[in-house]
């Protein structure tokens, strides 16, 4: 028998034994992975003025809160965004980013104080000795009033004519003019509390004026309410993300724990199971974190004729290093199988 003949039996022998041999290896699966943050918070600008939020669970890819701002039609509307939070770069949760200001719900909150204060004063009245003395102070507050009046018509008057000439902005006209057209609410106002601080009252009349006033307080509160409500709350603790885009106005990224993506071949997907172990080498670094298998899809996908799954792990590792949005080199720990139980997974999966 030739050498070659030989050496071909001994090695289908050595194959044979090496395939039959009780002894596990271990499996592991190799895919490129992308890092996501635990959770992803937007702020941004819808095409007709309202503020959009939502907040996105990575390791779910479910949107688990959307909400859009509403605002009365013709109100003029500012939005400011916490500076000393933009600088810090990262937010807790409850932290305000950013403050709206509502000249409508502005205007109407201090009407209703006006009128408060109004109630309060003819309430002393009625039940106050000293009347001469608070007629006279109405009787100031009312010139005051006329007074602002007078100066908000003057700046009213000259802005009017440079909006028409389109040397400034209408959010800076409409602005100027909710204020006039407080003056001229105020003056009113001041006219009925001297009206009214002038006449007596009955013990009944008494009763009614406190219970106006705790309607007009309840009235207060709820605006006021509504008024806050407006400002921008951070739900998440995180570190704020630069965004250049025009319609994006704030991106915050909870990177308590780091989620990992990873597109699995279909025929690899079946070796692989939720809770396994798995690793990340971090590209130009010897550094490696480690990870849980979270979840596995259950849509197959398919990109250029190659079928894959996409595969969601866990990783609660800190290095600085790790960024979201960077790609990485992931093995997922399929555990240990024989020789022949593999080469039965290789053949059943051609």
């Amino acid at each position: 028998m030739s050498k070659n003949k030989l050496l071909f039996i001994a090695l289908v022998i050595a194959f044979l034994i090496i395939i039959f041999l009780p002894i596990e290896y271990p499996i592991s699966v190799k895919s490129k992975g992308k890092l996501l943050p635990l959770k992803t918070w937007i702020l941004a600008k819808g095409t007709d003025g309202r503020l959009l939020t939502s907040l996105t669970d990575n390791s779910s890819g479910i949107t688990n809160h959307f909400s859009a701002s509403q605002f009365e039609r013709g109100d003029a509307v500012q939005f400011n965004l916490n500076q000393n939070l933009i600088e810090k770069g990262n937010v807790t949760l409850g932290d305000t980013i950013g403050y709206v200001i509502s000249n409508e719900i502005e205007k109407n909150i201090q009407k209703l104080k006006s009128e408060l204060e109004t109630s309060k004063a003819s309430l002393r009245v009625q039940t106050s000795s000293q009347k001469q003395s608070i007629i006279e102070e109405e009787k100031r507050k009312l010139e005051f009033a006329e007074k602002e009046l007078e100066e908000q018509s003057k700046i009213y008057n000259r802005k009017k004519l440079l909006f028409e000439r389109d040397l400034i902005s209408q959010q800076e006209f409409e602005a100027d003019e909710a204020r006039y057209e407080l003056a001229k609410i105020n003056i009113n106002i001041a006219k009925e509390r001297l009206k009214t601080v002038e006449s007596g009252a009955k013990e009944e009349e008494i009763s009614f004026a406190e219970s106006q006033i705790r309607a007009i307080e309840n009235e207060i509160n709820i605006l006021q309410k509504r008024y806050e409500s407006n400002n921008i709350i951070s739900p998440i603790t995180g570190s704020i993300n630069r965004t250049y885009s025009v319609d994006t106005l704030l991106v915050i990224s909870d990177t308590s724990k780091y989620v990992i993506l990873m597109p699995i071949k279909w025929n690899d997907s079946r070796k692989v199971q939720v809770n396994q172990s798995m690793s990340v080498s971090l590209p130009e670094s010897n550094e490696i974190i480690n990870g849980i298998v979270s979840s596995i899809g259950n849509n197959v996908n398919t990109y250029s004729n190659y079928q894959y799954v996409m595969v969601t792990a866990i990783s609660e590792n800190k290095l600085n290093d790790l960024k979201p949005g960077l790609y990485v080199d992931c093995k997922i720990n399929c555990g240990n199988s024989t020789a022949i139980e593999y080469f039965k997974s290789l053949i059943s999966g051609w």
